[in-house]
């Protein structure tokens, strides 16, 4: 069988029709969407298109979206952006986000309160032993001086979905920005960031079988949030430079395709985790589900092997040609216990004995069972040399 990919949190596989796509606007449409002539009317067109397209499947104007580089960016200009409003006006500034946010937004919030200590605090919520944010703990936190509050919609690890409706409601009547990492989430759970009260909104493409190297940022109208670049008056002055077209294109074709295929794609993924689970748990004892299998979502599954060190069970697979992740791609190469599995209150050991399974588009029952079997054959493998 040839090699199995079961590391779609990580990136996923550009889905052809995106690629041929993208090729028109590299090699025939390749104008710049900020020239006159008709090269740079055609490009500017295809941008105001895919604008709509990525607006569209969060509920959104077209003139709230601003293309950046991906995830990381988009995350870093959220939390920066509106903070930096306060700290040019020298006005105290409290922030609350997640124990297990992505480290986009943790080292983000991290470095603000450090470079700026009288004006930067932050509060940073436990969540549940099953992985959840709640409204009440986030009500709990806020005082006179927040400004913000970011709590990401689907954790990119152990797939939990926050219900970030009942917090961006709270958050709105408070008068409190809040923004969301929806990079897991955007496509693959329903999104209304009007119904949600959402402020801003991270994304990114290549989550969503699109290219890597573009994403967005979903900002409000009545938000106020500092530029991230300087130098034009590309994504209305906000975040200059010319448009990452191709890219951009890239994306705007995967996010429409993830929403048409919407309905198949993520119950049949869903299918493919419960099958997984199904045949592993079956066959090997002592392994702890890490978050909520039932409620979270349906492409990731992260389980903790007892007895197992995660890394070698990771080479193991890899060897068999099945990949896998033993924690977020960010985070590879760290021998640190996964930040997220330690604050839902996994020991340190069980932590690094635990693996990501990320399902995606393009995995097939056949993978899975494969995949499956793998993995009861390395843990008995590995069980027995570490007993031995």
């Amino acid at each position: 069988m040839k090699n199995i990919y079961l590391d779609n949190s990580a990136t996923t596989q550009v889905d052809p029709q995106v690629a041929e796509e993208m090729v028109k606007y590299m090699v025939e449409k390749y104008g710049n969407p900020s020239s006159i002539h008709l090269y740079g009317q055609q490009a500017k067109y295809a941008l105001d298109d895919a604008r709509e397209k990525v607006a569209k499947v969060i509920n959104a104007g077209i003139k709230n979206i601003f293309f950046t580089s991906g995830g990381t960016e988009a995350d870093n200009w959220a939390i920066r952006g509106i903070i930096e409003m306060n700290i040019r006006k020298n006005e105290k500034a409290h922030i609350v986000i997640s124990k297990y946010e992505h480290s986009a937004v943790f080292e983000t919030c991290r470095m603000l309160e450090k470079k700026y200590p009288e004006l930067i605090t932050v509060t940073y919520l436990k969540p549940s032993s099953l992985g959840y944010i709640t409204p009440e703990q986030v009500e709990d936190a806020i005082n006179n001086d927040t400004k913000l509050v970011s709590v990401m919609h689907v954790n990119n690890e152990i797939g939990n979905i926050n219900d970030i409706g009942s917090i961006g409601k709270f958050c709105r009547d408070k008068g409190i920005i809040f923004h969301t990492d929806a990079v897991q989430s955007y496509s693959k759970v329903p999104i209304d960031v009007k119904a949600m009260n959402i402020d801003i909104l991270s994304a990114s493409a290549h989550k969503i079988y699109g290219p890597k190297g573009v994403g967005m940022l979903f900002v409000r109208s009545k938000v106020e949030i500092y530029p991230l670049l300087f130098g034009g008056q590309q994504e209305q002055g906000l975040r200059n430079g010319t448009e990452n077209l191709p890219g951009i294109i890239g994306f705007a074709k995967a996010a429409e395709i993830a929403q048409n295929a919407y309905e198949t794609d993520i119950p049949r993924i869903g299918t493919l985790k419960k099958k997984l689970y199904e045949l592993i748990s079956g066959s090997v004892d002592n392994i702890i589900v890490n978050g909520d299998i039932d409620k979270g979502y349906n492409g990731i599954l992260n389980l903790s092997f007892e007895g197992v060190e995660g890394e070698s069970l990771l080479l193991a697979l890899d060897l068999e040609g099945v990949c896998v992740s033993t924690g977020s791609a960010c985070s590879a190469g760290s021998v640190k216990p996964s930040r997220v599995l330690l604050s839902i209150g996994v020991s340190e050991e069980m932590a690094q004995s635990s693996i990501r399974f990320s399902i995606g588009r393009f995995n097939t029952m056949e993978e899975i069972e494969f995949a499956a079997e793998s993995v009861i054959k390395a843990v008995e493998r590995l069980r027995s040399m570490s007993w031995m």
